[in-house]
């Protein structure tokens, strides 16, 4: 046993010790035989390392590259790969897969041996020839009509973090039921255990046809909508990031199709760079993501040229897209629920007119913790508004169902708070490429009008009521926090936060069985208005952190904006607070 120093809570650490001496044991690459000899004498860092099976999360397999069990490396997508070549070769009798990846150190490398294991099982495998977005692979599987799929990224993560997302035959990344299932067969399999042959078969490694990536490009550029009335799009300027990733052999190309003139790529951040040298969490949710970007706009203005309207950037596998937009002799970095709203707004704008009308029946997919100010917006105009956990695979699931029954035109619009955004039935995971190009020409619509996207998010507010969200997130660094998580979750679903703002929380549990805790609070403003706020809290699917989310009403901005501001506040000081006593 080893105690870590918080009560109540030990740690066996007989699988860790037992998997390192095995891995100690076999031939393996220099750089992770290294890791092992150099953590040899550190019982926290073996526990780290070994104490678990990685598996699948909100998005795939995903975590810190290096040697472990519950690490990112060769090894473990070999085992995971063999599960998957089970899965698959049970449902198909002939079965291809997709490959591709992105720009993060390993990625490319990862893929080919991720092919090799397919092929050797008797699977043929379709793979990128360089680092694409991820719903360029979900658009291959469907366009292919291939078994499956599986991509080599970590997304928007830190530059020592990898992934592994697995796609079903729809271009779906795989649910949490499908994923569960792929786990038992992963776990048939050991770490070191070579591929079984099929008898008499043998894969072939095909590159994806060049066909295939026009075809995706052509399905965005027939997405490029625009309201019946517009006759002439304004003359919009745009500062664009792919933050050293995959957008770059896209989003130019896609924003050029769609009528934009004048586009100023930024130099320093658009080769593949696996280290992130100039942006080291590629994360265009946040404002240091803008960084470069920033420099070059205010080059611009010194320079005494028109401030560029909009910044864009995407994150290296190009599912995120994140924006700023000039107002006020500033830029403004939009939240993703924001982001979220216009995009909406417009859409609902080309398919119903100024006015909005013969919307009913449409339906827009969003997560839970995003945006209830889309609520409000759609009830007017008839549109149904489904909300789903977490994780975009869960709108393409709804998406899927919808083209069961025959519905696809239907589906109007699907996002995330996250910066994730899909437009159209072409593709089954969000889309940065899309993303740009609805946002280009979501400005370009406002601009034309003689408004800024921030004014036009102050007239949405105006029309249909004041709703302010906030995100934060309580950060943990060793797989021995994972109690601690867990601990924090229990006193949240028990009971424990019971007042917050001075007023009793009364706790929603309908997501108790998936690990989120939701909780309303009421109280009244300063206005005297009665205004009904609530919070979510859940881990993380895909980092060590426990996220939180506020949804906060007023009668008018401030207040809205002081109750989201308080709320988080408090709720972030009882997190800590917990962990602290937890510790």
């Amino acid at each position: 046993m080893l105690k870590w120093g918080y009560s109540g809570i030990h740690f066996i650490m007989e699988k860790a010790l037992k998997q390192y001496t095995r891995w100690l044991s076999e031939s393996l690459p220099a750089d992770l035989r290294a890791e092992l000899e150099n953590i040899k004498d550190c019982e926290e860092e073996i526990h780290d390392r070994f104490c678990r099976d990685m598996t699948f999360g909100t998005s795939g397999l995903r975590g810190r590259m290096g040697v472990g069990t519950c690490w990112m490396n060769s090894v473990v997508l070999k085992r995971a790969t063999m599960g998957i070549a089970d899965y698959v070769l049970k449902r198909r009798p002939h079965p291809a897969m997709a490959i591709s990846y992105d720009t993060r150190l390993n990625s490319r490398e990862y893929a080919y041996g991720v092919a090799d294991v397919l092929a050797a099982r008797g699977i043929d495998v379709w793979i990128m020839s360089e680092a694409q977005p991820v719903p360029l692979l979900s658009f291959a599987v469907r366009y292919l009509g291939l078994s499956g799929g599986i991509m080599i990224t970590a997304s928007h993560n830190p530059k020592d973090y990898n992934g592994y997302k697995v796609y079903d035959h729809f271009g779906n990344q795989i649910d949490d039921a499908k994923a569960r299932l792929m786990e038992t067969y992963i776990a048939q399999h050991g770490y070191f255990e070579e591929p079984r042959l099929t008898p008499g078969v043998s894969g072939k490694i095909f590159p994806v046809p060049q066909e295939t990536i026009d075809a995706y490009r052509s399905e965005i550029s027939k997405l490029a909508v625009r309201p019946g009335h517009v006759t002439e799009p304004a003359d919009v300027e745009i500062l664009y990031t792919p933050l050293n990733g995959t957008g770059i052999k896209h989003v130019p190309e896609i924003l050029g199709r769609a009528g934009l003139e004048k586009l100023q790529l930024v130099e320093c951040q658009l080769e593949g760079d696996g280290l992130f040298a100039t942006c080291p969490s590629p994360n265009p949710e946040n404002p240091q993501a803008f960084h470069e970007a920033l420099k070059l706009a205010a080059d611009r203005i010194a320079e005494g040229k028109a401030p560029a309207d909009l910044i864009i950037a995407t994150d290296p596998d190009c599912d995120r897209m994140g924006a700023m937009v000039y107002h006020g002799g500033e830029y403004v970095l939009l939240s993703g629920n924001q982001m979220g709203e216009l995009m909406f707004d417009y859409l609902c704008i080309c398919h119903g007119g100024r006015e909005k009308k013969g919307l009913e029946g449409k339906i827009v997919y969003k997560s839970l913790v995003s945006s209830p100010l889309v609520d409000l917006m759609a009830a007017p105009h008839g549109i149904q508004v489904g909300n789903t956990l977490t994780g975009f695979k869960n709108i393409a699931l709804q998406m899927e169902k919808l083209a069961e029954e025959g519905r696809e035109k239907d589906f109007l619009f699907g996002f995330e708070e996250s910066i994730g955004y899909l437009y159209g039935m072409y593709t089954r995971d969000k889309d940065g490429v899309l993303a740009s190009q609805l946002a280009y020409l979501t400005a370009a619509y406002w601009k034309a009008e003689g408004i800024s996207l921030v004014d036009r998010l102050n007239q949405i507010h105006d029309q249909y009521g004041f709703v302010e969200t906030r995100a934060a997130s309580v950060h943990f660094r060793r797989e021995k926090d994972r109690e601690v998580i867990s601990g924090i979750m229990d006193a949240l679903l028990s009971g424990e936060l019971c007042r917050i703002l001075d007023c009793p929380v009364e706790a929603d549990l309908a997501y108790k069985n998936e690990n989120i805790f939701q909780g309303v609070i009421k109280n009244k403003d300063s206005g005297g208005r009665s205004c009904s706020h609530r919070f979510i809290v859940r881990p993380s699917g895909t980092e060590l952190k426990l996220k939180s989310y506020v949804f906060a009403e007023g009668s008018c901005q401030s207040d809205a904006e002081e109750a989201a501001d308080g709320l988080l506040k408090e709720l972030q000081t009882w997190l800590n607070e917990k962990k602290e006593e937890i510790i």
